[in-house]
């Protein structure tokens, strides 16, 4: 086309320049050659036309067909149909529109498709790999069997997800393993929660049919079918378990536990190993679950289909029978089985011929056992279980039993057949009859009974018809038993109830029989069901939104169900063959040749006549005509039915009875009495197939009244490998459960819903943002929407949401994602030209640099060689300059050594002549100086000699004096060692006698402080005293013989005139002695008198008594001068002898030295100086204490004196001002400033001064003036109250009351404490329902709160009113007591278990009344820890641990209760406020979510819970409860917040990306953000922070923002995520979903790595336990409590009650 263009315009252009040529020429060919022009200029013309006319019909179809072209471009992925593995993906190489597209496989094959019907022949187009790993398959751009094939097998094999919603169906993958999915921690996770909030489950599918029945009160049921193997019957047990969890009845505890006791029964009856499954349930299972008008169960129904009874008598190989069986043959051992005389499963011929005794990993004994308790819990009595044992055993024998071939067509059995007797004995018949009507059978004519015998084969085949009878029978009656047991007892009538369907899937093997024909005509059935629900929901969901929608067709499988069930249909033709005598199966099949020779659903087999073919919804079967009347016949010989009637056992008759419902199905509860009388009212009602048409239409009829949910199990491998996923078996069962067919209703219409919001949110960038207009979300996505959709028919607006048709949303996000590259290319351009620019930058700056050095260094280089040429130049001028100064100095040494040679030889000269003579003058000096020294030596001599004789004599004389004085000294040497040891003695007495006045003094302190052990103190005192008395006796004979010394001590100093001034002293010592003891004597006495008269002049004897010390402590200093000066003089003596006397000096602290005569004066001396030293170090530590004694109580007296100057003070201040103020209002309010400012003063001052313990009697006095202060006080109150009450009635203060009438709480406190009060209640008996009452249930918590009221007032009343009753020794006025404080305690907090408030303020009184049993129960581990003024207030007489640890466990109650309010109010908030909440603005979290919904609930955040939390905080901070127990209060608050965030970010894929993880990370920050400034993470050393609750949400967090890209990152995370197990680490990283397509999901190698380094260990659980309770723990903590300080407002009229 561009080609012809140019052709045209060039030949246009050159045919304009050759008519211009020949218009300028006059030529004869001109008018030809402008012709030819002309003709040239319309052929171009028409050229141009036809390209333009091809152009705009190009363009126009291409503005039509933008979206598939786009789609289908080069490049575009598809699927490619594939025999092995039915679809595999596909790149387009090229595409030429209707005619062909080539494609290269994953193989790099290239394959060309001819598009031989235009569009509709090209390949399926694959979905982005955002919307692979959705949740729910509708949500696909692309809705197509490929798409849901490839999206299970991602989910099932990489993120092992066994759970994926399709709509409204559950699409359920076996895995083969036991997946940890169904704690109870998952139930509760999923409880409340709307269907699509969280992963798929089987319990979401639960709780939506509970939800919806509890809000619109309709039946719903839930259908599950599948292959055998796929699950049905787990998924079906685990439905059952949801609603017995929670649904449970509280006065019905045990309908639950019976509900879920009936599936192991049911599983041994019913069940078998097959090829496929060992747990394969052979029996279809219908259970209605009933529940009253609050939605509790109360009772259930069980309804069976189709029993497969052949199994009983033969198992295909590898197979085996039902689990009873071999479960029967396990437990043979024991006592109890002893009479069935059972063996080994092997040795019975009916479960032996699979040849497969045993399951891997099954132990059928403990199967049993688990089996037999499950009976009792449901009621089964022993009697029926033996029974039933019976029964099955005797099947087993009966099956060995033998037939022996005879003449004539008959058989026998042997005589010596075991099996036969045991048999007979089991069944309790008699042997002889049983082996009679097994070889024989009776046939009724018209007039006679005939008995025909019968060949072996035909009796053997008897047997198996007869033992196949009795297991139905046995099963029914189990059922029948079942639902006796599940049926509800009392009153309450069901309201709802909630079925429960477990039936076979759609079957199709190699030989199809009569149970898969059955299978296959009920799974047309719920399919036709399910495809009309589907429709609805569909059409319904349109008309809710208010969109235009055209009707959509879908496989409507009612021929295929008219061919079956309807007149002379298969059914019918079936039971009319069973009628004749001669009917056989051959002939039944040409009948239906005939008859259904055109319909579309029925078809013959191309080669022979035993088959037929049916055209099922899912696929064709054929089907085997042997065996179809027979098994609809189900006929049992008559005469063996009559036999059991003869049974003598009595259940016998109650379960083979022969008017019971025939075959093997039972029907609805609801339609029960219907489908008996339907029954009864056919003739046809014997066969099996019209019953189970009866029996399945009234099952439709039950389901069609429900609101139906559908589970379909899909079996992924026939090898039972874990996780494995063949894709052809899935892809059968995906077509034959109905999930295509789905899909294909949902692609039909607008499969595809977005919100507003999400949609706005995500598309916004395909158009400018100028065109995007703030809070118009319906006409923004209009705006998008035109613009990049130019046909309307692909999307409609409804109410809430945009609907698209399919494709749309994989062309959008093709859109975006090319609009985000073209912005990651703007981005990198500019990006990368930054980068150039900060290059050439850095290059440009280097060159500058470069050049800097380049140039600094060859300016360096000049400046090197300036300096040197100038350095040259200097050397030079120096080296000359030396040479000349050498020369000059050698002509200048030579001068000065001339001159110098002439000037020594003259100095020479001169110096001989000098040296000559003053050797002379020398000699001529020391002849004249020895002259002189003889002279003087002479004259010496004779001076000393004279000397000599003169000193001599004097020295003679002064000898013979000290001998005289020596001789009289030591005398009185002797008489002063006996005096100062008498002295010594003295002092220590002294020392003892104070001592026991120390002792005295502390005795009469403690005798204040207790007053009931005053008599003993008294005692105490006396004896002290009369040793007082002894000690001053013995003073009196000490100071008489000292009396003695000083006379004959005074009779010696007379004597010696010489020591008179010693003896002087001594009388001084003496006399100072004399008065010591007359001091002590009067302190004695006054201390006396002070103790009789009740201390009142302590104060001054303490006072006289410091002074005496003081006093004696300076004389004894004198007296310790006098004696060193003594010791000095003594000395000064012995030092006179020392050259006479040998003895060593004893030398005394000062230093000094004595000389004993002999050794006794020489220990008496020692003595006398260590008793001096100790003496001295005494005296003064009593000074020091009795000095600090002094201060300290110095201090307390002026501290009280300044209250009383401040109490003075304030009294004249109010006095003044009330005389001067003429406004009441001004004067009430100052009255109130001071009256405040009072009770402050007062009460530190009183607190302070109750506290301080009293350490001496001055102590006591104080207290005295601090009483006598008090009464001041309250004179001083009761002015001001008069004042008060002055005031004019009709006075209002600002407030809003009128006068202050309420009496001060601290003029209480004091007149209280005047009075004799004990801290105790008197409560009499008959006003125990008074204070219960008034102080419990009817309390209004607003009288005890206040802010002047007491802290746990109402436990201490309930606590003084206990110590009454101690006191009085009345036991069971305590426990009377007790029990009615317990019993109103609880009536209240249950009552009002929803106030917070209520529930906390009696958490904190009845910790207080707990606290204060413990503190004061009189107990040594808590009686030590009290202070002795709170000793009084213990317990006396009884023990009352048992009421504590019931205190306790109400305080616990109490605690738990707060807590479910906290839950209860937080719950709701969790998801939205913390996981859900954008707390950072400017980062998009929007993911593309499983099941996208307009966000109805109220939008919480992160801070609402906080408030929430801190709420609840300062309630119990509020209450004085204590802060370990607030703390533990948050640790479990933070706990069960970390616990249900990790379960539902565990079930949450849409959260699983970086973006949320940075929005938790920043919402948890928060609220440990606030923990940090309440200052409650700091934990005493050796506990953990109360933030460690929330590791593993904070680690989740984190988990999702790291790297997951190598082994390294995996390494990391396990290091990171400690807390966290493996499960969880592994959910999380499967969960995993990029924010956007540049991001890449994890690599199953990090997975594997962390699974390798931290390996899974067994009983490791994936959800966390919302329900786990931690321990709480309320430790003792003494407190400081005055019950005789305790004030009773008057609003609680607890007048009654009188103190004590």
């Amino acid at each position: 086309l561009t080609i012809v263009t140019v052709f045209a315009v060039t030949l246009r252009c050159f045919n304009r320049f050759f008519h211009s040529f020949v218009a300028n020429y006059e030529t004869q060919q001109q008018s030809t050659y402008i012709t030819l022009t002309l003709t040239v200029d319309v052929v171009c013309v028409c050229l141009l036309l036809i390209s333009f006319i091809y152009m705009f019909r190009k363009f126009w179809l291409n503005f039509f067909n933008k979206a598939l072209d786009e789609e289908v471009s080069a490049g575009a992925r598809v699927w490619l149909s594939d025999k092995e593995d039915v679809w595999k993906d596909g790149t387009v190489v090229s595409y030429e529109p209707n005619q062909y597209i080539t494609v290269k496989d994953s193989d790099d094959k290239e394959v060309k498709i001819v598009l031989k019907d235009g569009k509709r022949s090209l390949p399926p187009l694959r979905n982005p790999d955002i919307l692979t790993m959705e949740n729910n398959l509708t949500t696909m751009s692309y809705l197509h069997e490929p798409a849901v094939l490839h999206s299970l097998h991602q989910r099932f094999t990489q993120s092992n997800s066994i759970y994926t919603y399709c709509g409204i169906v559950l699409v359920a993958i076996n895995p083969y393993y036991d997946v940890p999915l169904y704690g109870n921690e998952m139930i509760w996770a999923y409880k409340g929660q709307q269907m699509g909030q969280l992963d798929p489950h089987i319990y979401a599918i639960s709780e939506d049919a509970y939800n919806e029945m509890k809000t619109l009160g309709r039946n719903q049921s839930i259908i599950v079918s599948g292959e055998s193997g796929a699950g049905k019957t787990v998924s079906a047990k685990y439905a059952m378990r949801y609603f017995a969890t929670v649904a449970g009845n509280e006065h019905e505890t045990a309908i639950e536990r019976r509900i879920l006791s009936t599936n192991p029964i049911m599983e041994a009856l019913g069940n078998a190993k097959t090829i496929r499954n060992d747990n394969s349930s052979r029996f279809g299972k219908y259970v209605e679950l009933e529940f009253d008008r609050n939605q509790n169960i109360i009772g259930a129904h069980i309804c069976t289909y189709l029993l497969e009874k052949s199994r009983v008598v033969n198992q295909a190989r590898n197979e085996r029978n039902y689990h009873i069986f071999y479960q029967l043959c396990s437990v043979r051992g024991i006592p109890e089985m002893k009479f069935l005389h059972l063996k080994r499963a092997e040795d019975f011929r009916y479960t032996s011929r699979g040849q497969c005794p045993r399951i891997d990993n099954v132990d059928d004994s403990e199967q049993f056992y688990e089996m037999s308790e499950s009976m009792f819990n449901l009621g089964i009595t022993e009697e029926q279980q033996l029974f039933m044992y019976s029964v099955l055993a005797a099947v087993l024998h009966m099956g060995n039993i033998t037939f022996v071939e005879e003449r004539n067509d008959s058989c026998s059995i042997p005589k010596n057949d075991a099996s036969l007797k045991v048999a007979a004995h089991l069944l309790g018949l008699e042997e002889q009859e049983l082996n009679k009507w097994l070889c024989h059978k009776q046939l009724k004519t018209r007039n006679e009974t005939v008995t025909m015998t019968l060949r072996a084969n035909d009796a053997a085949a008897g047997l198996e018809a007869f033992v196949k009878h009795i297991y139905a029978s046995l099963f029914l009656w189990i059922v029948k038993l079942l639902n006796t047991s599940l049926s509800t007892t009392s009153k309450v009538t069901a309201a709802n109830f909630i079925g429960i369907l477990d039936i076979y899937g759609f079957e199709m093997f190699d030989e199809n029989s009569f149970e898969q024909f059955c299978i296959n005509y009920a799974n047309e059935k719920l399919q036709q069901q399910f495809n009309q629900h589907v429709f609805k929901l569909e059409q319904n969901e349109y008309i809710k939104e208010e969109i235009t929608w055209s009707f959509i067709d879908f496989y409507d499988n009612q021929p295929c169900i008219d061919l079956i069930e309807k007149k002379l249909g298969i059914i019918d033709l079936l039971d009319e063959q069973c009628k004749m005598n001669r009917g056989t199966d051959e002939n039944w099949v040409q009948i239906l040749y005939k008859q259904h020779a055109t319909s579309h659903h029925f078809e013959k087999p191309r080669t022979g006549t035993e088959r037929f073919i049916i055209v099922h919804y899912a696929d064709k079967v054929a089907y085997t005509c042997h065996g179809f009347i027979a098994k609809n016949l189900d006929s049992v010989n008559q005469s063996h039915l009559t036999l059991l009637q003869t049974s003598k056992l009595d259940i016998a008759h109650e379960v083979f009875d022969k008017h019971s419902t025939s075959g093997n199905i039972t029907s609805p509860k609801k339609v029960q009495a219907k489908a008996i009388t339907s029954i009864k009212s056919s003739s046809k009602s014997r066969t099996v197939g019209f019953q189970f048409k009866t029996s399945l239409n009234l099952l439709m009829d039950a389901l069609s009244s429900t609101v139906p949910h559908f589970v379909r199990c899909i079996k992924p491998n026939d090898d039972k490998e874990a996780f494995g996923f063949v894709r052809k078996r899935v892809v059968q069962q995906l077509r034959a459960c109905g999930v295509i067919e789905t899909v294909r209703i949902s692609a039909a219409g607008y499969p595809s819903r977005w919100s507003y919001v999400e949609f706005i949110a995500r598309y916004s960038l395909l158009v400018h943002s100028s065109r995007i207009k703030p809070n118009k979300l319906k006409e923004n996505c209009n705006t998008v929407l035109t613009t990049i959709v130019h046909d309307p028919d692909k999307y409609q607006f409804g109410k809430t949401k945009i609907f698209f048709r399919a494709g749309q949303v994989a062309y959008f996000e093709k859109l975006r994602s090319d609009r985000m590259f073209e912005a990651c290319v703007m981005m990198q351009k500019h990006v990368r030209r930054y980068i150039a620019y900060l290059k050439y930058q850095k290059l440009r700056n280097a060159a500058i640099v470069v050049q800097c050095h380049v140039r600094q260094f060859i300016a360096k280089r000049y400046v090197q060689m300036l300096r040197e040429t100038r350095a040259t130049i200097t050397i030079q001028r120096y080296v000359r300059g030396y040479i000349q100064k050498c020369r000059y100095h050698r002509i200048l040494q030579s001068t000065i050594f001339l001159q110098c040679a002439y000037r020594g030889s003259v100095a020479r000269a001169n110096f001989l002549l000098m040296k000559y003579e003053k050797g002379a003058r020398i000699i001529q000096r020391h002849v004249r100086g020895w002259l002189a020294r003889v002279k003087y030596a002479k004259e010496i001599h004779k001076i000393i000699l004279v000397q000599s004789c003169v000193r001599r004599f004097l020295a003679k004389r002064t000898l013979k004096q000290l001998k005289v004085e020596a001789r009289s000294i030591g005398h009185f040497k002797k008489l002063n060692v006996k005096l100062e040891v008498r002295i010594a003695e003295l002092q220590k007495k002294s020392r003892s006698i104070e001592a026991d006045n120390k002792s005295y003094i502390k005795d009469i302190s403690e005798k204040e402080n207790k007053l009931v052990i005053l008599q003993n103190e008294f005692d105490l005192q006396h004896k002290l005293n009369e040793d007082m008395k002894d000690s001053l006796h013995e003073r009196d004979k000490n100071i008489a013989v000292l009396e003695q010394e000083r006379l004959i001590m005074e009779q010696e100093l007379e004597e010696r005139d010489i020591k008179l001034n010693e003896l002087d002293s001594l009388k001084a010592r003496i006399k100072l002695l004399e008065s010591e003891l007359d001091t002590t004597k009067s302190t004695l006495e006054s201390e006396r008198e002070s103790n009789k008269g009740k201390l009142v002049e302590l104060e001054k004897s303490l006072r006289g008594e410091i002074a005496a010390e003081r006093e004696h402590h300076q004389r004894m200093v004198v007296e310790n001068n006098a004696l060193q000066q003594q010791l000095h003089e003594l000395q000064t003596i012995a030092e006179l002898r020392e050259k006479q006397d040998d003895t060593a000096p004893i030398i005394v602290d000062n230093g000094d030295k004595i000389y004993p005569h002999d050794e006794n004066e020489r220990k008496r001396l020692e003595e006398i100086i260590i008793e001096n030293v100790q003496l001295k170090e005494d005296l003064d530590r009593t000074t020091d204490e009795l000095v600090d004694s002094l201060d300290e109580l110095t201090f307390i007296r002026n501290k009280y004196e300044q209250v009383e100057e401040r109490l003075n003070h304030t009294k004249e201040t109010l006095m003044k001002e009330i005389s001067n103020t003429r406004n009441p209002r001004q004067a009430q309010d100052r009255i109130r400033s001071h009256l405040d400012n009072l009770r402050v003063l007062l009460f530190s001052d009183a607190a302070k001064f109750n506290r301080t313990k009293i350490k001496s009697d001055e102590d006591m006095q104080l207290q005295s003036k601090v009483a006598k202060l008090a009464d001041e006080n309250i004179k001083l109150l009761d002015e001001i109250t008069l004042l008060q009450n002055a005031l004019p009635s009709n006075y209002v203060s600002e407030s809003g009351h009128k006068k202050l009438t309420r009496q001060d709480t601290l003029t209480q406190n004091l007149r209280q404490k005047k009075q004799n009060f004990k801290g105790m209640l008197i409560c009499r008996k008959e006003d125990d329902s008074k204070l219960v009452k008034r102080l419990i249930t009817q309390l209004k918590t607003e009288l005890v709160t206040g802010p002047g009221c007491m802290a746990g007032l109402t436990g201490h009343v309930m606590f003084m009113c206990i110590r009454y009753s101690d006191h009085c020794n009345d036991e069971g006025r305590i426990q009377e007591q007790l029990t009615a404080i317990i019993t109103g305690v609880t009536s209240v907090t249950r009552k009002r278990s929803k106030d917070p408030v209520i529930s906390t303020f009696w958490l904190s009184n009845c910790l207080t009344l707990l606290n204060n049993l413990t503190q004061f129960s009189g107990e040594e581990p808590y009686h030590s820890k009290i202070t002795p003024g709170m000793q009084e207030f213990a317990l006396k007489n009884y023990d009352l641990s048992d009421y504590r640890n019931l205190l306790s466990d109400q305080c616990i109650n109490i605690y738990h209760t707060i807590l479910r309010c906290l839950y209860d109010e937080i719950q709701p908030m969790l998801i939205s406020g913390m996981l859900e909440h954008d707390a950072i603005p400017g980062m998009s979290t929007t993911s593309l979510s499983a099941n996208r919904r307009a966000s109805e609930a109220k939008a919480f955040s992160s801070i609402t819970i906080i408030n929430k939390i801190q709420f609840y905080y300062q309630l119990l901070v509020s209450q004085n409860v204590d802060i370990y127990i607030v703390k533990q209060f948050l640790r479990q608050v933070l706990f069960y917040i970390n616990s249900t965030l990790l379960n539902n970010l565990l079930l949450r894929k849409d959260l699983c990306h970086w973006s949320k993880g940075i929005q938790i990370r920043y919402n948890l920050s928060q609220m440990e953000q606030w923990i940090r400034e309440e200052r409650l993470d700091i934990e005493e050393p050796g506990e953990e922070s109360i933030l460690t609750s929330l590791a593993e949400i904070r680690q989740a967090s984190q988990l999702l923002q790291m790297n997951k890209a190598t082994n390294d990152h995996a390494a990391a995370i396990c290091e990171t995520c400690h807390s966290l197990n493996t499960l969880q680490i592994q959910k999380l990283l499967s969960l995993y979903t990029p924010s956007s397509e540049y991001e890449e999901r994890v690599p199953q190698s990090v997975i594997k790595y962390i699974l390798n380094y931290r390996p899974i260990k067994p009983g490791i659980k994936l959800m966390l336990d919302t329900s786990k309770l931690l321990t709480v723990n309320f430790k003792f903590t003494p407190k400081d409590v005055d019950f005789t300080m305790v004030t009773i407002p008057d609003g609680l009229r607890l007048n009654f009650l009188e103190r004590y």
